[in-house]
């Protein structure tokens, strides 16, 4: 089934304008006030021991994301995360060169190529991951402060933004994962409340919705306990290991900050890429990382001010790199080993 949308071409300008917009916004509230004279040299005082095992982290990351997509399609197929891993990497890599989440699609369809599951079903369960990394950001951001509330490692009060994003995501995500569990539970009532509701819209009551079916199968993992738990360690794991990838980076540049900090900087930068940006969300990404590290680098590391103005500009450059580069090319060589053809019905799921 093949499902259009009025307009959508002129939508998809609009929101690359919009992106396009949002990052240079961005790039010039994080290059602000750098002494580029000192980010040069704080490149240049890099450990770059910490690099390469810092990499291998991140890669046992997106492994675990991999596990993790094997739990949440577990009711619709059995397929092994080493399967997995490869269209997990294809996702980022696209998701990193091309805009509007065009990695999502492309996932999706390399999905239903190699293991033969509806595109909208994929679609749906990738969708899910979403709202499992939401959760763990959010309780990133709940230990993060609560660490800076106590003053430990000598902390100080992470500030007014990181604490109302924390209680606005708590609520929020905790009323996603009820909605969805609900949804998951009841299918058919799903179905069909959802169906009335789209028939409501103007010239749309006779339609028949049956897209539905298969969006609602892919979340349908919700209304199984083991799969849930299996999802729910494998996010732990997955943006532990990122976290951890992040700390390394810090060892590189000897900052000297406690690892609560680098939960912070994982929850701000990744869920701040939301907003309007380029591929690979260049901009929002940089400016999180920056922000989030000055509330406590001149405090807690080894350096003034102005020199942790710097190595903050450096640490994010170097950091957003290594999470884009080395799985952007990985991604790029697995499509083209699967020799995917970029048709239009790419992006277009079939039911």
């Amino acid at each position: 089934m093949t499902v259009r949308i009025p307009g959508l071409a002129t939508g998809r300008v609009a929101r690359l304008v919009l992106g396009m917009g949002g990052s240079s916004a961005f790039l010039v509230l994080f290059l602000r006030n750098a002494d580029f004279h000192q980010v040069g040299r704080a490149f240049t005082e890099v450990s770059a021991w910490w690099i390469g095992p810092a990499l291998v982290v991140y890669f046992a990351g997106i492994a675990a994301r991999a596990w993790r997509w094997h739990w949440l399609l577990l009711h619709i197929k059995n397929v092994s995360w080493w399967r997995l891993f490869p269209i997990v990497a294809i996702g980022f890599g696209v998701n990193n060169v091309l805009p509007l989440r065009a990695g999502e699609f492309v996932r999706a369809h390399v999905l239903y190529q190699r293991h033969d599951i509806s595109r909208l079903t994929g679609l749906s369960s990738i969708f899910m991951t979403r709202v499992y990394d939401g959760l763990m950001l959010t309780f990133f951001l709940v230990i993060g402060v609560i660490a800076s509330l106590v003053g430990l490692w000598g902390m100080t009060d992470a500030g007014d933004e990181l604490t109302g994003a924390m209680s606005f995501l708590v609520f929020g995500i905790t009323g996603a994962f009820l909605v969805f569990g609900a949804i998951a539970r009841r299918p058919d009532d799903a179905e069909r409340i959802i169906g009335r509701l789209l028939g409501r819209l103007p010239g749309q009551s006779e339609r028949e919705w049956t897209w539905l079916r298969p969006l609602i199968t892919g979340m349908s993992a919700q209304a199984n306990r083991k799969q849930v738990t299996g999802a729910l360690v494998a996010s732990l794991i997955a943006w532990a290991l990122e976290a951890l990838m992040y700390w390394m980076v810090g060892q590189a540049f000897n900052l000297g900050l406690p690892f609560p900090v680098y939960l912070l900087v994982a929850a701000a930068a990744n869920l701040l890429i939301t907003a309007p940006s380029t591929a690979g969300g260049v901009g929002p990404f940089e400016w999180a990382a920056k922000a989030t590290l000055l509330i406590w680098l001149p405090t807690l590391g080894t350096m003034g001010m102005q020199d942790a103005e710097s190595t903050a500009v450096a640490f994010a450059a170097i950091l957003h790199a290594l999470v884009l580069i080395p799985i952007s090319l990985t991604g790029l060589i697995f499509l083209w080993v699967f020799q995917v053809a970029p048709r239009r019905r790419m992006l277009q799921p079939e039911s």
